[in-house]
């Protein structure tokens, strides 16, 4: 979801100093930032290798650019780990205002969510929230993120599978969507089809998948 020429770079950058300050003492260490660039690379070769031999599969998975031309854009999430102020949110803010440039009507992330331990924007939010113009920024408290998360995820799991029920010609229910139609024993289609765009409405999302 990042370039991968800053991802390896910034990861390099960082390695090298947290390896040089590990192994200072350690002459038998050898490392070089060369060295590990080419260790990237062969990795890249090894994914690419196992991505084309299994692209039907995959492609079916979802787990694919968003277009050939961003092969760097991918659906999904990356995990930074690193100590407080060494830019995360930065780098995350930096990626939701990237990919809001692939397409020119709708977000590549529909939300983007920022944790604090205040349940507030930081400073760095605040100072580059309004670059971000088709994704909603909001602030979860991290003693409240996973209860959040889970009743997210239910939001998520009903909005993908209307959209899937619709998508066959409410001819197909998957679990999800067979469990709400058992569940609101709607008297005929007619009324079905109200609750599906009330529900649609009151999401007010605009891709599928849901980012």
């Amino acid at each position: 979801m990042v370039d991968r020429c800053f991802a390896v770079e910034k990861l390099v950058s960082n390695i090298d100093s947290e390896i040089a300050r590990h192994f200072l003492k350690d002459k038998n260490f050898n490392f070089s930032k060369n060295m590990l660039e080419k260790k990237f690379a062969d990795i890249d070769k090894k994914f690419e290798n196992v991505l084309n031999k299994n692209k039907r599969k995959l492609e079916n998975a979802q787990i694919k650019p968003i277009h050939d031309k961003f092969l760097f854009a991918q659906n999904g999430i990356t995990g930074l780990i690193a100590p407080p102020g060494s830019g995360k949110t930065f780098t995350y803010l930096k990626m939701a205002a990237q990919q809001q440039e692939l397409d020119e009507k709708n977000p590549f992330y529909e939300l983007v969510v920022i944790c604090s331990t205040s349940g507030q924007f930081d400073q760095t939010v605040n100072s580059f929230k309004d670059i971000i113009k088709k994704s909603k920024l909001v602030c979860i408290k991290d003693t409240e993120l996973l209860d959040w998360i889970k009743k997210y995820q239910r939001r998520v799991l009903k909005y993908n599978a209307i959209n899937e029920y619709i998508n066959s010609k409410f001819k197909d229910p998957n679990e999800e969507m067979q469990r709400i139609l058992e569940k609101k024993h709607f008297r005929n289609k007619q009324k079905e089809i109200e609750y599906i765009s009330k529900k649609l409405q009151s999401y007010d999302w605009k891709t599928y998948p849901h980012r």
